[in-house]
């Protein structure tokens, strides 16, 4: 029984210490838990201290670790109605987008077809933005005045008796060359000038009317009215030459299938070093002698530089014509084809238009030139010559042969203000210098001056015989012609050029001279010339 008591008194002290023991035990840990606490603080503020003073030092700090979130609970499902706006909502928005992105694409397309005006020396031009696009306006005025000093013998010629002195526009020439659509160009170009067969002006008529494509660099594919490169001399531009004009030989070959207006489908080759163009070519625009079946022919040419650097280019030329049908003179199945070859002086300010030698042949089977010429510069200095041969298969004669002919020429020039003549890939022919100061003299500009001269011949004879003798079986008397010129170049600025020239013409022929047959009818003389040339 007093087990029992005893164990039972136990029982009820220990259920009365046990609040007591665990209300110890609670605040022994909320003690605990509270000591730990004020240390992880004291551990973060010293973390953030360390941190500033490295900061300080400029040490890059790794990112602190992102703390994973825990994902949100789905919202719930929206009551039907308010679902139904908001897809209605939504499908505003992306109207609104689309709309957005339809406005952008037509601004953008906006500017990318915008126009873009600007005048480079003198030229006036609008292209696109993206390049696509342009039209440039151009033109060539060259005013000529000169005089011719014939000698008193002059008078009892037939032929170039008098020529006129005076003066003439040459060239007034106004035309428009762009691109469309990246790939094709154009150029069409007027001529209100003398043109090289007269020295009186002439209602508008074409001188270049174009299209090419150019998508296939360095190909070039050309179609319309031009005139293709018939040699060195000829691929000069009308304002890029040494001279007033061209060599005779270069113009003489240039006038039997090239030259301006000419009807011709050309391909063509340009690069820095290689050009080449082979052209099949027909009549002139303006052509008005052969009214039935027009010429044809082919002209080709190769250029090449072997050596181009910052000082030197040397290029070399070669070049053919084959007139292989002329064209006929009436409308008739065995109608003679005529053709004819002539040159006057290097200068066309004579309004008669007077040829001092001439081939003319009533009826053709062909005819045919070639010519290999070369140049160099150096620096400020350019040489230049070239030999042409050329020649004339007569149609329904059998016993006599082909007649020939030939010249040559050389020439040079020597920039007195240290500019270099300039190189035109499109043409493989050398440009004007341009002059480093423009004249202007109230800052000491002065432009760039040039001192050029030539010397050139074109024999026209074949087997001729000798003065006071018949005429050989076969024979041509188209005579010879030798001219010496010096000339100066002044470029005040890249658009304008006055040059002023002097030439001695020697022409040698055997004529007729009043009722003396077998005599010579050639004659001396000296020129002087002055132009005036705006190009841009």
């Amino acid at each position: 029984m007093k087990r029992i008591f005893l164990l039972g008194a136990a029982t009820a002290m220990l259920a009365a210490a046990a609040p007591s023991a665990f209300a110890q035990s609670d605040d022994a840990v909320m003690k605990r838990l509270d000591q730990m606490q004020k240390m992880i603080e004291a551990q973060q503020k010293e973390i953030g201290s360390l941190k500033r003073a490295l900061a300080k030092k400029g040490a890059n700090l790794p990112a602190p670790e992102p703390v994973a979130q825990p994902a949100p609970p789905p919202p719930p499902a929206p009551p039907p109605v308010v679902e139904t706006r908001l897809q209605q909502q939504d499908q505003k928005i992306d109207d609104l987008v689309a709309k957005f992105a339809r406005q952008e694409d037509q601004r953008r397309l906006a500017t990318q077809e915008a126009s873009q005006a600007s005048v480079t020396n003198g030229r006036l031009q609008i292209a696109s933005a993206d390049g696509r696009f342009s039209a440039a306006l151009r033109g060539t005025l060259q005013y000529d005045v000169g005089y011719y000093m014939q000698g008193a013998h002059a008078r009892a010629l037939t032929t170039g008796q008098d020529f006129s002195s005076g003066s003439n526009f040459r060239r007034a020439q106004l035309g428009l060359q762009g691109k469309v659509f990246g790939d094709w160009s154009y150029y069409v170009n007027i001529d209100y000038g003398s043109g090289g067969s007269t020295g009186t002006e002439t209602p508008g008529h074409i001188q270049q009317a174009y299209i090419e494509y150019d998508g296939l660099g360095p190909f070039i594919f050309r179609i319309g009215a031009h005139p293709p490169s018939t040699g060195l001399d000829d691929s000069y531009s009308a304002s890029d030459q040494l001279l007033m004009e061209r060599s005779a030989p270069g113009d003489i070959t240039r006038n039997m299938a090239g030259g301006d207006g000419r009807d011709s489908i050309e391909l063509l080759y340009v690069g820095d070093r290689l050009y080449g163009s082979l052209a099949y070519t027909g009549d002139k625009v303006q052509e008005t002698t052969l009214l039935s079946d027009e010429q044809q022919a082919l002209v080709g040419r190769i250029a090449y530089s072997p050596i181009v650097n910052s000082d030197w280019r040397w290029v070399v030329s070669l070049a053919g014509t084959d007139v292989f049908r002329p064209g006929d003179s009436n409308g008739t199945l065995a109608s003679p084809r005529p053709f004819s070859m002539s040159n006057p002086p290097e200068v066309n300010v004579d309004d008669n238009s007077t040829k001092l030698v001439s081939v003319s042949d009533a009826n053709v089977t062909d005819a045919w030139a070639w010519n290999l010429e070369s140049a160099v510069t150096y620096r400020n200095f350019l040489a230049q010559g070239g030999y042409f041969k050329y020649g004339i298969d007569q149609r329904g004669v059998t016993t006599l042969r082909g007649q020939g002919f030939d010249g040559w020429y050389v020439e040079g020039s020597w920039v007195l203000s240290g500019e270099s003549r300039g190189w035109s890939t499109a043409n493989a022919a050398f440009t004007n210098p341009k002059p480093r100061v423009n004249f202007s003299p109230s800052n000491g500009g002065w432009g760039a001056f040039e001192l050029a001269a030539r010397y050139s011949t074109l024999d026209l004879n074949d087997n001729a015989g000798v003065v006071g003798g018949a005429l050989p079986a076969g024979g041509v008397r188209g005579g010879e012609q030798r001219i010496s010129t010096v000339g100066l170049n002044w470029y005040p600025n890249p658009v304008l050029k006055f040059t002023l020239q002097a030439q001695n013409v020697q022409a040698s022929r055997i004529g007729t001279l009043g009722t003396t047959a077998n005599a010579n009818i050639g004659q001396n003389f000296n020129t002087i010339a002055l132009r005036s040339q705006l190009a841009f």
